[in-house]
């Protein structure tokens, strides 16, 4: 389900880009649409809470010492158990009512939201001692919307829905930039070779936006900004690449030879991407989920059920819909931009 959500908004964002036409105005139905794709990704990104469920919050306390963070669940206050001034309370999973756990309150009253009518979001921490949650306050009563907590991620699952589809965005401009490139020289259409350039222009601009997310996930995780993780350094050699590209493109007057030097060169640089992008990162040992020495695949081609849910999926899928739609649609605007060049010189 997962998958098919995830690859439902890929196809969504291709189709809206190409559709009606890549070289025609986007009428204002279309622009409407993109426009509600890219607030509901904001909305699923920053409204909704995130909650762990009990296994996934044994997971990450067993090798976190002192770790506290959102359990998500709800109370049997009709099973209270007093012992030494606190309360054992009996809490079920919210996914699944068969699975119950036991949630110490460091004092004789309950809070008045624990009923069993009410889902509940608290922060708690995990005693190992007593194989038990013990409360430290409450988030959210009945929360409308709930994002799963995933390891190494946590709050910062949030941004995912921005990260990930900026990254591959870029890779569809760097794809669109080799094709224009391939255009070029086949039909020496100086069109295609401009319309090459802004893709690599706004490839590269999406890879910076991947960047300077996954940095800001760094800090919070990591400790740093920057650690030369392989996900990084891979990110950054494909930076340099495209940089050595423009580079190229400035240092030549020729108007002619320019586009045919830069067009074999956008030809060989996307060569490298799914090389940088999808394989080395994976092949190497680093702290980015996925890695080679990663417990799991990362939240996206994780197998578990619970690693994503279905709200956070359709959040994910609407941010790599959006982007490329708006990548399609800056392209268009630049399409637009040298036709008038073009008539204005004729």
């Amino acid at each position: 389900m997962k998958g098919l959500i995830i690859g439902l908004g890929v196809l969504l964002g291709i189709f809206l880009g190409l559709f009606p036409s890549i070289k025609n105005p986007k009428p204002l139905w279309w622009k409407v649409v993109v426009a509600v794709l890219l607030f509901s990704t904001i909305f699923l990104t920053f409204v909704p809470y995130v909650g762990s469920n009990f296994r996934t919050f044994k997971f990450v306390a067993q090798n976190i010492t002192d770790f506290s963070g959102p359990l998500y669940f709800v109370p049997k206050s009709n099973e209270l158990v007093n012992s030494d001034g606190r309360t054992l309370l009996p809490i079920v999973s919210t996914q699944n009512p068969s699975i119950v756990d036991t949630l110490i309150i460091e004092k004789a009253e309950v809070p008045l939201e624990f009923t069993q009518s009410n889902r509940i979001i608290a922060n708690v921490k995990y005693s190992r001692e007593l194989d038990k949650f013990v409360y430290l306050n409450t988030v959210s009563i009945n929360p409308l919307l709930v994002l799963p907590y995933v390891p190494q991620l946590g709050e910062q699952i949030r941004i995912m829905n921005f990260h990930v589809p900026c990254a591959w965005v870029s890779v569809v401009a760097y794809l669109f930039a080799m094709y224009f490139s391939i255009r070029f020289l086949k039909n020496k259409r100086f069109e295609d070779d401009e319309l090459a350039y802004s893709s690599a222009v706004l490839g590269t601009y999406f890879a910076i936006l991947a960047t300077v997310t996954g940095m800001i996930w760094a800090k919070i995780n990591w400790g740093s900004f920057w650690n030369w993780d392989p996900r990084q350094t891979s990110i950054f050699v494909l930076l340099l690449i495209y940089f050595a590209y423009f580079v190229l493109r400035q240092s030549l007057d020729n108007h002619e030879i320019k586009a045919r030097l830069s067009s074999v060169y956008s030809i060989v640089a996307f060569i490298t991407v799914p090389f940088l992008v999808f394989v080395m990162p994976r092949l190497l040992e680093g702290n980015h989920p996925g890695s080679a020495n990663s417990p799991n695949a990362g939240p996206i081609l994780s197998t578990q059920g619970d690693t994503l849910n279905i709200l956070q999926s359709l959040g994910f899928s609407l941010g790599f819909a959006s982007l490329t739609a708006l990548f399609f649609w800056f392209i268009n605007i630049r399409i637009r931009i040298i036709n008038l060049k073009n008539a204005l010189r004729s």
